[in-house]
């Protein structure tokens, strides 16, 4: 039995398992590769497998990194079934057909695929809950729990039958969580395996205290407020998005903010927000709670949605507001366009509450380069620019530790993966240290024969 990392492999983007049984041919996560140019790159590089011939494909959640090259895979022949959670198969067809319109309309070059490959692979996806074990047939089953990353995330259990006969258990962690974020339940624990796969994108770093995150960020509002600034808040589509407005519905609700509108300029948050609508029951007990009372966490007073283009476009002379916008790493999207006409303000705010990968220009905006391009033009920031860590849908490096203790001694290895290299090398030695763990930080393209 061997597996080839395609993807994530010393880096965080681009995540892609190779699963080789000798009876079965298994993806787990067929995401796209997002970054500087040289990491893109790697979007176009041929799989280095027949499309047609792989069986099964299993998504952990719905982020592009995870998902967004699901439709090159079905283009290339591929007529197995796609196994994810209910949330995570109505996610990805938002996501997935916005890159497919993005492509076709953005890039210079050939997209990978249309919208026309998006609804074709739809057809292919296949939900299942969480907590049932599901047989796939004699030398395969596999379960699905939750990562508490966003909604519908979910951690891979797959137990497969090798060609020896002997059975061995398989851990692929997804994205996971930390404790206590809105809306969504904490990470599940899994108790046993003999391999895992775990992420490390936080692998070296401790997240600040949930509770000062907020004060935090109620002060900035407060700062901007006083001072006829605008926010703007870069945010990912899926979980970010809504975490944030959950969070402004407590604080306009509470009377901790009045007097300073909302708005919510981004058509695919604004989809990925009526899914969330549609799936209470991944809720966790905060959120069912706050349903019980009759106030829903999407909607207050003073939050506005943009319809159209227009409505986007009249932002641009607001002053005294939160613009909530896509991207959350400022690739595309209409962010750009109120940072071209916000970051040279000092009155103003850009509030990052995610995770900013190396080469982007959210990156560039939090690592305070004197000039950053947008648009191709360039700009001076002079906007506060503040993180907000504690809001990250990732756990940090003691939720990572705390989630791999609670292995039993089985585990014969541990892949380190979905991390920059020197973190997820750094993790992997700590983790070797401190648990005793047979710990590897996998390069691109490696194959590993499991016993």
């Amino acid at each position: 039995m061997k597996l080839q990392f395609l993807g994530a492999a010393r880096t965080v983007t681009g995540s892609c398992f190779y699963l080789d049984t000798g009876r079965l041919k298994i993806l787990v996560e067929c995401g796209a590769f997002q970054g500087p140019g040289d990491i893109e790159e790697l979007n176009k590089e041929e799989f280095p497998f027949d499309a047609s011939e792989i069986d099964y494909v299993f998504l952990t959640h719905t982020h592009f990194d995870h998902i967004g090259r699901t439709p090159l895979l079905t283009k290339q022949g591929f007529q197995g079934k796609i196994f994810c959670t209910g949330p995570t198969k109505h996610l990805s067809e938002i996501v997935l057909l916005d890159s497919a319109r993005l492509q076709q309309n953005e890039y210079t070059q050939e997209p990978m695929y249309t919208e026309e490959d998006v609804k074709h692979c739809m057809k292919f996806f296949e939900p299942y809950p969480y907590g049932d074990t599901v047989k796939l047939d004699d030398n395969i089953e596999f379960r699905f729990r939750d990562a508490g990353h966003i909604l519908g995330s979910a951690i891979v259990e797959l137990w497969v039958r090798n060609n020896e006969g002997r059975l061995r258990k398989l851990v692929f962690s997804g994205d996971l969580g930390q404790r206590g974020q809105r809306i969504i339940k904490d990470p599940d624990y899994v108790r046993e395996a003999d391999y895992i796969c775990i992420e490390s994108t936080y692998g070296n770093r401790l997240h600040r205290n949930k509770d000062e995150t907020v004060l935090e960020f109620l002060s900035i509002l407060k700062e901007a407020r006083e001072n006829s600034g605008n926010v703007i808040i870069p945010v990912f589509a899926i979980e970010r998005a809504q975490e944030i407005i959950y969070e402004l519905n407590l604080f306009y609700e509470n009377g901790l903010m009045k007097d300073f509108p909302v708005f919510l300029d981004s058509p695919m948050a604004s989809e990925v927000t009526k899914v969330f609508r549609k799936f209470k029951g991944f809720y966790d007990e905060d959120a069912k709670r706050l349903l019980a009372k009759g106030n829903g966490p999407f909607k207050f007073n003073e939050f506005n949605i943009t319809q159209n283009v227009d409505d986007s476009k009249r932002l641009i002379s607001q002053k005294g507001c939160i613009i909530l916008a896509g991207s959350g790493m400022c690739t595309g999207g209409r962010v750009l366009h109120h940072l071209v006409n916000n970051v040279e303000d000092s009155n103003n705010h850009v509030v990052f509450v995610g995770y900013q990968v190396r080469g982007t220009l959210g990156r560039q905006l939090v690592d305070k380069e004197p000039i950053v391009k947008i648009m191709g033009e360039e700009y001076e920031p002079k906007a506060k620019i503040h993180t907000l860590g504690g809001f990250s849908a990732h756990g940090d490096e003691r939720d990572l530790r705390y989630w791999l203790r609670n292995f039993g001694k089985s585990v014969r290895k541990v892949f380190v993966c979905h991390g920059d290299e020197d973190i997820a090398e750094a993790f992997a030695e700590n983790m070797h240290v401190e648990l005793g763990l047979n710990t590897i930080v996998p390069h691109h393209r490696e194959v590993y024969t499991l016993e």
